[in-house]
């Protein structure tokens, strides 16, 4: 090979051609499709309904055991124990497998998940949940690849040859600030039929605000997130669905103080939420309050969150 139609050299350091030269890149991990409105999403309350009691308690560095009781009119009440393990940790990075399970054992309803890097470029997990109930298995798999400026996504949600559904992701940063991507919907009912829906997603952001938004043929999600002070977070959320023509937007903020966080948010289906979560500050506990009233069904739905931690691990939930 020659390189005659090559541009003419102007220094000694212009490569040649089809010749790799190894570099480096600024551009960010843009994340997966899955977390493209998180900072959205993460400001909007979260309701307890009802009376919940959590404790965790730190064995050891890689062992923790956790106990939850619920009652509720909305969710399975009753009480589960369970924890999580992972036999090591190297740096920053899980290498070995994390073990995370708990079980009713009243019902023996359990849930049972794994995640494992085997690379630090490599995420695989799975998880399985079992209903109290006669019902199958729910299971979910994923394997994830990341890259300096891409993500690469597989998901698997309850696969097998009579029936499932599998996703298949991208996202790319373009620039420091733009993020483009596309998912790619896998569903089949039968060994014979399978539906197809392709998405694309892209994302804005700056370090004090972001927007992001989804499209398909199926529906358009949007988002837009801002840090208007540096206590203050603010996000709106607009979704429509094409089937069920509805349409629903939202409005939220959260308020950070020293100890405490405060979340509100104003829905365009006449209904209105308020969190408050405190750590308390001479014993280790949390505690939390929400409530959902809604004007155009006239009910309103109160919850209260107690979370014992003597390692001080999940204060600030």
């Amino acid at each position: 090979m020659t390189c005659d139609f090559c541009p003419r050299k102007c220094t000694q350091q212009f490569p040649a051609c089809f010749q790799i030269y190894p570099g480096s890149s600024e551009k960010k991990n843009p994340g997966n499709i899955h977390d493209l409105h998180l900072f959205a999403q993460r400001i909007n309350p979260k309701y307890y309904d009802g009376i919940e009691l959590d404790y965790a308690h730190r064995l050891a560095a890689n062992k923790i055991i956790t106990c939850n009781w619920l009652w509720s009119h909305t969710r399975p009440s009753g009480f589960r124990f369970g924890g999580n393990y992972s036999l090591r940790l190297y740096d920053d990075f899980l290498q070995t497998p994390t073990i995370m399970a708990d079980i009713n054992p009243t019902t023996l309803a359990s849930n049972v998940s794994i995640v494992f890097f085997p690379h630090h470029a490599l995420r695989l997990e799975a998880a399985m949940q079992r209903a109290a109930e006669d019902l199958p298995l729910e299971t979910q798999t994923t394997i994830e690849l990341m890259r300096p400026s891409t993500t690469l996504t597989w998901n698997l949600y309850n696969a097998h040859s009579q029936r499932g559904r599998s996703t298949i992701s991208l996202m790319r940063s373009i620039t420091n600030s733009w993020a483009l991507g596309g998912e790619l919907l896998l569903e089949w009912t039968d060994p014979r039929s399978l539906i197809t829906e392709a998405a694309l997603a892209a994302r804005y952001s700056k370090h004090n605000y972001q927007i992001a938004a989804s499209a398909s043929r199926q529906g358009l999600d949007i988002s837009y997130w801002q840090r208007i002070h540096q206590r203050i977070q603010m996000a709106t959320m607009f979704a429509w669905h094409r089937k069920t023509q509805k349409t629903i937007a939202t409005i939220c903020y959260q308020w950070d103080f020293e100890d405490s966080v405060v979340r509100s948010m104003v829905n365009s289906d006449l209904s209105v939420g308020f969190q408050y979560y405190r750590s308390l500050p001479h014993i280790p506990c949390g505690m939390g309050l929400s409530a959902l009233i809604s004007l155009l069904n006239n009910r309103l739905a109160f919850g209260l969150k107690f979370v014992l931690d003597p390692s001080g691990q999940r204060r600030g939930d």
